[in-house]
């Protein structure tokens, strides 16, 4: 068993992080079987760290009913990590902020998004769909009447951006597949919808899911959710990549864009820049779109 493969497999049990470079894989690999591995040291981040309090404070409400004391350990969690950033000036925190409110219903989550109306409004792209989960809930007519016109801006925006390829999406890949920020956008296009009817279509909602199910560029157009749909990835980058094999339900990144303008998705197991499965971003966003679909078909 190789290096990378056997502490893969480890990584699925004792949540030591695994590494991409094989020789430093090979050297953890080796620790492990002298049973001499820690986990790694756990340097504070601001960002990581919002993002978890928005996480957490979202599992809360999931897990009520079902596990009332986890659900109650995230809560708590959230709340801790929003105290220690609350005089953070990223935008993560109203992300946070949300999510804290429509777990809790305390009023001072909201009124930290009311009064980050001008970073709001500058960085609306990233900020709207955060408002727009709560946006039922602002009874303040002239935040949101101040909100109107930089909404309509850049629902213009992103209008013309799905107009720049023959897939009605945000087509811009870097190194790796665009599949998962092409979910992410799918998703943030949701909420903005669902609160702005009148402002954004659902239209980048089905043009994300279809895109990732099969409607992207190249001579290799499957799915790149492994098992859904009559083609998929059926040889993808997971922990089993070296029996050449795949998990279903997995979501890959997906076609590669080789410059200048060779769109690649190659059957191959150890590209992880097109085949890599993630659970956050890749499947979580992709199971939500599938239901928010159907929502919205309903």
């Amino acid at each position: 068993m190789s290096p990378k493969r056997s502490h893969d497999a480890a990584e699925v049990y004792d949540g030591v992080p695994s590494l991409h470079d094989a020789k430093s894989s090979a050297i953890v690999a080796k620790l492990h079987l002298d049973s001499a591995s820690e986990r790694w040291a756990i340097r504070t981040d601001e960002a990581r760290e919002l993002d978890a309090a928005a996480c957490l404070a979202t599992a809360c409400r999931s897990l009520k009913g079902f596990n009332d004391v986890l659900a109650n350990d995230c809560l708590e969690a959230a709340k801790n990590l929003w105290e220690t950033h609350r005089t953070s000036k990223l935008i993560g925190l109203i992300d946070a902020s949300a999510e804290l409110y429509l777990s809790t219903g305390d009023k001072k989550y909201l009124d930290y998004i009311l009064s980050q109306k001008e970073q709001i409004i500058q960085q609306i792209g990233k900020t709207g769909p955060a408002v727009a989960r709560v946006s039922t809930k602002i009874i303040d007519k002239s935040f949101l009447n101040d909100l109107h016109k930089p909404l309509l801006d850049y629902a213009m925006q992103v209008d013309k951006e799905m107009k720049e390829t023959p897939y009605g999406v945000r087509y811009k890949p870097n190194i790796w597949g665009d599949g998962w920020n092409i979910q992410q956008f799918g998703v943030n296009q949701y909420f903005l919808h669902k609160a702005f009817p009148d402002i954004f279509t659902a239209e980048a909602v089905f043009n994300s899911l279809n895109f990732v199910l099969g409607v992207h560029p190249g001579n290799n157009t499957a799915s790149f959710v492994s098992g859904v749909g009559a083609n998929s990835l059926l040889v993808a980058y997971g922990v089993n990549r070296d029996e050449w094999s795949y998990i279903p339900g997995g979501s890959a990144s997906g076609t590669a864009l080789i410059r200048p303008d060779l769109p690649e998705l190659k059957v191959w197991p150890y590209l992880w820049q097109q085949t890599e499965y993630v659970m956050g971003g890749g499947e979580m966003n992709y199971m939500f779109l599938v239901l928010a679909a159907d929502e919205m078909l309903r």
